[in-house]
């Protein structure tokens, strides 16, 4: 009769000599140790941690019912009593299999003879025990090894999974947008609903530019963006006219008077003359420009966006232009941080493998706590982890992708800090 599956021990009663088990099948059972069979007591041995001396499916079973019995009781374990020795009536010679000699002179011979002598002295049959034993110490040492596979490719689905965003307007409409949006999108987005204008504050590579963007899909609006430097000047924003006196129009002015969104990137980087144009246009109905006045269209909306809070140069952002009172009085103040599951699609999206791209965003972001912890004056934003995916991709290693995407050229004590606990 062949023995019944292995069950798993979930625990004994050493008092009444029971034990719970749980079979494959899911079904638990309370077995009396006396009635069990001999896959059953080695299981219940290995739970309790008895000593085998030697491989327990060479046993007997009334040897493992002993070694058991001993265990359960607490008691010390049975020592085997010695065979009694046979005197022999007459001398007896002990014998042996008695090996073939290779016959013939080719090498297929002796090797055909030196197999058949083998297999002679081999037992035949299968032990299903030490197959069960094989079998569940092979899965114990692969289990791991599957489960992080399994992790990895739960985790590359989730990442190159399509994602749509629906967006529900006060009107009623809905809006889809693809690909996925960054975490604090939705409050953006209420904000500008209300046709408040929007100060964002961020570190850079947050995502405050495709925000942006994003937001002036959502509410069907038109978009134009401006990045403001030193050198911006007023006819950047209002336009000119040439020596024909022929107007030349812009992106504000379109915005400014046939409505929809208007980002000014950069705005802590701008000349602080024409901040001033810009309380013009968001105080008042009405605006001049070279060709004459024109009305604010009702669904004129701006979006100012900067690494800083206007307050001046700061030791990350050296070249940040302090931000007139007024100016920043027209806005309300969000600050933008970085969204991980932003990150993560974009380093997907670079066809790095799967687990380069998770060791090298968790190198990425241990080296991003590590300036946080330490105040280092160093930027680590998912650029960085955008633009070394790609390196990693094309063959580099992840030392040189993180020399040329975060330390940049970092002095050796301030790299030795952010590379704290990284392992390349």
């Amino acid at each position: 009769m062949p023995a019944r599956p292995a069950p798993t021990v979930l625990s004994v009663d050493r008092t009444n000599k029971t034990a719970t088990v749980k079979y494959p099948s899911g079904a638990e059972i309370e077995i009396s140790v006396k009635n069990m069979d001999k896959n059953q007591l080695i299981k219940v041995g290995s739970y309790l941690r008895v000593t085998w001396n030697g491989t327990p499916m060479h046993k007997s079973l009334d040897e493992i019912k002993a070694i058991v019995n001993s265990a359960v009781d607490g008691s010390p374990m049975p020592t085997p009593a010695p065979k009694p020795t046979r005197i022999p009536s007459s001398p007896v010679v002990a014998t042996s299999i008695k090996a073939t000699a290779p016959s013939g002179s080719s090498l297929d011979a002796v090797i055909a003879t030196m197999v058949e002598n083998l297999l002679a002295t081999m037992p035949l049959g299968i032990d299903s025990d030490a197959v069960t034993a094989i079998a569940e110490t092979v899965m114990t040492q692969n289990l791991d090894s599957v489960k992080s596979d399994l992790a990895n490719l739960s985790e590359a689905v989730r990442m190159v999974r399509p994602v749509v965003t629906e967006i529900h307007l006060p009107n009623g409409e809905v809006r889809k947008l693809d690909g996925i949006q960054h975490a604090q999108f939705p409050s953006v987005l209420k904000i500008l609903q209300k046709k408040r204008n929007i100060f964002m504050v961020g570190s850079a590579g947050t995502g405050k530019t495709t925000i942006a963007e994003k937001a002036s899909q959502a509410l069907g609006l038109q978009f134009s963006a401006q990045s403001f430097n030193s050198q911006s000047s007023k006819s950047d924003l209002v336009g000119f006219k040439t020596a024909n006196g022929v107007y030349v129009g812009t992106e504000f002015r379109e915005r400014f008077q046939n409505g929809g969104i208007f980002l000014m990137d950069e705005i802590d980087n701008a000349n602080p003359n024409i901040l001033g144009t810009l309380n013009a246009a968001l105080a008042n109905g009405f605006m001049a420009f070279p060709d004459g006045m024109v009305k604010r269209h009702d669904g004129f909306i701006a979006i100012a966006a900067g690494n800083t809070y206007g307050n001046g140069a700061t030791a990350q952002y050296v070249g940040r232009n302090p931000i007139d009172g007024a100016t920043k009085d027209r806005f309300v103040f969000m600050d933008i941080l970085i969204d991980e599951n932003i990150e993560d699609a974009m380093v997907a999206s670079t066809g790095l493998d799967v687990r380069k791209a998770t060791k090298w965003t968790m190198i990425v972001r241990q080296c991003r706590k590590n300036v946080a912890d330490f105040g280092l004056q160093v930027i680590v934003s998912p650029r960085a982890s955008e633009n070394g995916a790609h390196l990693l991709d094309a063959g580099f290693t992840f030392r040189e992708a993180i020399d040329m995407t975060v330390l940049k050229g970092a002095k050796p004590d301030q790299a030795e800090k952010i590379l704290t606990g990284v392992a390349l």
